[in-house]
């Protein structure tokens, strides 16, 4: 809230109101709960007033609500006229061991992100890492198996993108890289066409800000290979 969204909020209010609750004078015999109960009622307008004051966005009036105060609510997004979730927050759960082979796991973030928006009508914005047994042990694809998975899954109907993200590095210096990631369904991730061969985890994406990535309609996977940084 900066100091012109407070002022305008605070000329919409009755400054009779104010100059009476601020210049109140207690009576003969008149109980101090009632000064005490007018500046309560005064302020409360106030905090009112402040949080659901109109703001202009393109020529309209939009009420700006206060903000949630569940910490994992994150509300859906317009990304080409589609609603997107792109983040969740919640209180990370520990590390998670790899998925077996036939596997599809998700974190933390995006099961309880699946729970809040069941039955809505949105698409989750998740990248996913993907891993094979070696005989050994599980480990990651290499570039070129990962390149193989992803054209057979847009051969499949995926729709998968590559996106820049950065994380901070050193002094607080961005270090850029490149993902993948797609949007899904609460049906594709719930019906997963994997590969029974690798497992996959899917998790959300975000800046090193915790702020969220950005996907350019341009950048959907069509040609490979995939230049990776």
């Amino acid at each position: 809230m900066n100091a012109k969204k407070f002022s305008d909020a605070m000329s919409e209010l009755d400054t009779k109101y104010i100059d009476e609750a601020l210049n109140y004078k207690k009576k003969a015999n008149m109980p101090s709960w009632i000064k005490w109960g007018a500046m309560a009622a005064c302020l409360i307008l106030i905090v009112g007033v402040v949080f659901w004051s109109p703001t202009k966005h393109d020529g309209r009036h939009v009420i700006n609500p206060a903000p949630e105060i569940s910490s994992g609510l994150n509300h859906p997004t317009t990304h080409d006229g589609r609603r997107v979730i792109s983040k969740y927050h919640t209180n990370p759960s520990g590390s998670y061991a790899a998925p077996s082979p036939g596997e599809v796991n998700f974190a933390s973030a995006v099961r309880e992100a699946r729970e809040k928006y069941e039955g809505k009508d949105v698409r989750f914005l998740l990248t996913f890492s993907i891993f094979k047994d070696n005989g050994e042990k599980t480990v990651e694809l290499s570039e070129e198996e990962r390149i193989e998975e992803y054209q057979r899954l847009v051969s499949l109907g995926y729709e998968l993108y590559t996106a820049e993200c950065w994380t901070y590095q050193g002094e607080g210096e961005k270090l850029y890289y490149t993902v993948v990631v797609g949007y899904f369904t609460e049906s594709d991730l719930s019906l997963f066409r994997g590969n029974p061969e690798y497992g996959y985890m899917f998790d959300f994406v975000t800046n090193g800000d915790g702020s969220s990535i950005s996907v350019e309609e341009t950048e959907i996977i069509t040609n490979f290979p995939i230049n990776y940084s």
